[in-house]
């Protein structure tokens, strides 16, 4: 009978832990032991929460529990073939290097451990085959096996993870990331952690000591701190840099806060306040982004591109480290270490859709850490009625205190602006920005106006720009996307004496067309991308250029090509930088096994008639990493440099430890010089896990952190009452990233790296639970991290119950096919079934809590139902199983009556 399936198996469980108990008993005072019915055991091979395989065929023996030989091997997919004619086995087991034979004739087993006697009782002749004891089994994988009688099960154990369980939990990852409605996983609509701003909160600090020697400069010694924390309510974050023993170079301090949701400073509804070291906003045709000290104040979105049709990234890039730039999954740019403690990718193009971006940062010591974000280019850009609104001011390329001087310019000082935007309609925004900045050694004021209007799926924007004083330039753009093309069209005409930071000044005009799509290759993607660009100046120099890039993505191999063709005629311009010819630059990473390549170049293949340019290999950077062992790394590079014909050759040694990495390094070049340097990384922060503080080789001030307590929520209310226990052995996940280390006894574990203002789900690995029976309350709750800083949270673990009852129309009739949902009291779905042909439903392994029944949105539609099926349920350790028998159904003209009656 459906409705005791499950009561049915506990107690088939029960009667037959007891009939085997009993006879291995007697059979324990018996002098040889022979297989019979009454012995049999069939056996399910568990491990956590995962059931492996088929059921086991097993015997109760005067020393323990054995399980049949073929059904283990089966069970757990084991390369090891079985030979009963000549009586041996042999394979190796999860790995390799873990051979394994087993001669029955010689009556000797070979195992890692080596060649040793078999014990007595480790193998026994059954009607089916070869029955292995339990112990045995365990000694010679190298992992726990342990009868569970009680429940008919075989748990294996293990300290470490063992190849079949990842392969599962990774299906199990993929399988909770494809949930037929994506609603259920919007993170707005689950549970937050709060993360409320303090007076203070301890800094994470992340440092870098260097010393280095060559054989012309001597012995030099440089360092770099970086730490963020919370201070009144504000974040903070600090970089000290100095090149000697004594003072330092440079000190850049930020405080600043954010809020996404726009609620700070009263009606300014700002997004973001920021003084020290800032950045503001660059414009169209006017000023760049300027970095230095100032103070800086918005509404606008964080992250929001500056720029109609381009984007700017930048970030901290550390000592020694490099970077690489994925736009859609494309390889677009690299960029090594440039000595200033940040990477900037500049004037990247955005697509018409979606633009998702992936800064990959590849460290010195091994360390890989991604850095996402993304930009969707649609038809509205500002929401209907909203004003966005900026202000800023810095004095341009200086730090906050500079120890040295040597980072100022002479021809920079302040700059500041302010603009706003305001969306009309759907389809329609205006902007209007004034900026003051140095240029050339003198001040110049502009004002910029600015219309965004789209048309079906093309964005076009008309800008224009005054030089208080001067000339005055004009721009159209046009953003689109026609079928597979998507296309981007720009003009520029430049009147009188403008010149800005942006605008030469001696361009007069400017025409440019580019096109992006992507080309299928049987399963091969080719992202392929070509423009076409002529460029006018005063004098009447014509400059003509042409453009092609493809990206090829290949197993583990990224290669990315950009051939740029440049013709130049008439006179010269006085200033011009362009030069003709044609120029190949090629940018790829690969893996081999364990081996990764990471390397650029660039060729000039032609000159263009142009007798200053010389043809041939321009430039390279190659960079080779072999791990030697899970924690060592050796690195070996090379560039050349045409111009100063320099070869210099790098090797490297990487040591990770736990709480601090070590890096020596050497160089040589065709020069005659020979350097050599020893590298210390190491981060500190507060220990979440065992108080006080931590030393970690992860970089902690400069991304987010979640500390989690996992406890055993007896009562199912999802908070944390005396006399809980909390739960050791868990990890966590937030995203793609996991704990280090399981929760610990104290049930707290701590997860690193999370990136700075997007939310993540953080959530209890379900693979790792030590009891089947004992499920997360919830899915997790949703963190928005901030650099340097512990979001603390609570994951409960409830044990389980069910719930169980039979579906009737409202004819009584059963209602087979029917969609259930088991939701919390905020209607939240827990649990999705499906009623079988009787109108049967059961949701067994339900956590302790509150919950209702109801329909799913389509079923009750087409059934013409009241989605409500009951009121409120609660099932606890009183009421851990839920028999609420027949529940019949209300029509949907019923609802407000529910409505009325529902507890």
């Amino acid at each position: 009978m459906v409705q005791y399936r499950s009561h049915l198996r506990q107690a088939v469980a029960t009667i037959a832990a007891a009939i085997a108990f009993c006879a291995g008993g007697g059979i324990a005072q018996g002098e040889a032991w022979q297989p019979t019915e009454d012995d049999q055991l069939l056996l399910e091979l568990r491990s956590g929460q995962y059931r492996l395989g088929e059921a086991m065929r097993g015997y109760q023996t005067p020393g323990g529990v054995c399980v049949d030989f073929a059904d283990l091997i089966q069970a757990l997919d084991l390369p090891v073939r079985l030979d009963k004619k000549s009586r041996r086995a042999t394979g190796w087991f999860f790995a390799e290097d873990q051979r394994f034979v087993l001669d029955r004739e010689a009556n000797t087993v070979q195992t890692v451990n080596g060649m040793r006697a078999l014990a007595p009782g480790a193998v026994s002749d059954t009607p089916e085959g070869w029955c292995m004891s339990l112990p045995a089994l365990s000694a010679w994988m190298g992992v726990t096996f342990e009868a569970d009688l009680s429940n008919l099960a075989v748990v294996l154990k293990s300290d470490r993870k063992l190849p079949f369980l990842e392969a599962i939990e990774r299906k199990s990852r993929a399988a909770r990331l494809r949930q037929p409605s994506l609603a259920e996983f919007d993170l707005a609509r689950m549970p937050q952690a709060p993360l409320p701003y303090r007076d203070w909160r301890s800094p994470s600090v992340d440092v870098q000591v260097q010393g280095q020697w060559n054989s012309r400069g001597g012995a030099q010694f440089s360092y770099e701190a970086l730490a963020a924390g919370e201070f009144m309510g504000l974040s903070y974050t600090a970089r000290l840099s100095g090149s000697q023993f004594g003072a330092p170079d440079s000190l850049r301090l930020r405080a600043y806060r954010y809020d996404p949701e726009g609620g700070m400073l009263g009606p300014l509804g700002a997004t973001q306040v920021a003084a020290g070291d800032v950045e503001t906003l660059r414009g169209g045709l006017t000023g760049q982004a300027g970095f230095g000290r100032g103070a800086f104040i918005s509404n606008r979105p964080i992250n929001l591109p500056g720029r109609f049709g381009l984007t700017t990234l930048r970030g901290t890039l550390p000592a020694g480290w490099d970077a690489e730039l994925y736009r859609n999954g494309e390889l677009r740019a690299w960029q090594a270490d440039r000595g200033d403690g940040r990477y900037e990718f500049k004037d990247i193009e955005l697509l018409f859709g979606q633009n998702d971006f992936d800064v990959v940062l590849y460290g010195p010591q091994g360390q890989i850490r991604h850095e996402r974000s993304n930009v969707p280019v649609g038809v509205e850009a500002i929401p209907t009625g909203k004003t966005w609104y900026w202000a800023g001011i810095v004095d341009d390329g200086h730090d906050l205190i500079d120890f040295t001087g040597k980072f100022a310019d002479p021809l920079t000082g302040w700059r500041w602006g302010v603009g706003v935007e305001h969306g009309f309609d759907k389809r329609t925004s205006a902007g209007l920005e004034y900026q003051s900045l140095m240029l050339t050694g003198r001040r110049r004021d502009y004002l910029e106006a600015t219309v965004r209007r789209s048309l079906g799926s093309m964005l076009l924007e008309l800008s224009g720009a005054q030089e208080l004083g001067a000339g005055r330039a004009w721009r159209g753009e046009a953003l689109g996307k026609l079928g597979p093309v998507r296309f981007d069209a720009q003009v520029l005409w430049v009147e009188g004496d403008f010149e800005s930071e942006l605008v030469e000044k001696q361009q007069r005009s400017d025409y440019s067309l580019r096109l992006n799509t992507t080309v299928r290759l049987g399963n091969w993607s080719l992202p392929i991308e070509g423009s076409v660009r002529q460029t006018r100046s005063r004098t009447g120099q014509i400059v003509n250029e042409w453009l092609m890039r493809g990206s090829l993505h290949i197993h583990r191999i990224s290669l990315a090509a950009e051939l740029v063709h440049r013709a130049l005629s008439g006179p010269p311009a006085t200033s011009s930088n362009e030069s003709a010819g044609t120029t190949l630059t090629l940018i790829g990473n690969a893996s081999a096994g364990t081996v990764r390549l990471r390397g650029s170049a660039r060729f000039r293949l032609a000159d263009g008639g142009d007798p200053l340019v010389r043809r041939g290999f321009e430039q390279a950077q190659v960079l080779v990493e072999a791990p030697l062992d899970k924690r060592s790394t050796l690195r070996a590079g090379y560039e050349y440099e045409a111009p100063s014909a320099r070869h210099q050759f790098t090797l490297g040694y990487v040591r990770q430890f736990d709480r601090f990495a070590l890096r020596a390094e050497g160089r040589a070049d065709n020069h005659g010089r020979v350097s050599g340097g020893l590298t210390l990384a190491f981060s500190l922060g507060p220990d979440p896990v065992d108080g006080g503080w931590r030393a970690s080789r992860e970089r902690l001030a400069e991304t987010g952190q979640a500390s989690v307590e996992v406890f055993r929520d007896e009562n199912g209310d999802g908070y944390r009452q005396a006399g809980e226990e909390a739960v050791e052995g868990v990890t966590i996940e937030a995203g793609f990233r996991h704990s280090q280390a399981p929760t610990a006894k104290n049930g707290r574990a701590v997860i690193d790296g999370l990136q700075p203002y997007v939310p993540v789900l953080v959530s209890i690995d379900t693979g790792t639970l030590p009891d089947p029976l004992l499920q997360p309350k919830n899915r997790g709750m949703v963190v928005v991290p901030r650099p340097g800083v512990q979001a603390s949270l609570a994951l409960p673990l409830a044990p389980t119950g069910e719930v169980e009852a039979y579906l009737l129309g409202p004819d009584g009739e059963a209602r087979g096919g029917a969609t259930i949902e088991l939701t919390d009291l905020a209607g939240r779905v827990i649990l999705r079934g499906v009623s079988d042909f009787d109108g049967y439903v059961l949701f067994d392994s339900v956590p302790y809590g509150d919950y209702r029944l109801q329909l799913g949105e389509a079923s009750a539609r087409v059934l013409g139902l009241e989605a409500r099926v009951s009121g409120a349920l609660r099932i606890d350790r009183t009421h851990s199983s839920l028999q609420l028998g027949r529940l019949r159904l209300a029509p949907a003209a019923a609802a407000s009556q529910i409505a009325a009656s529902a507890p």
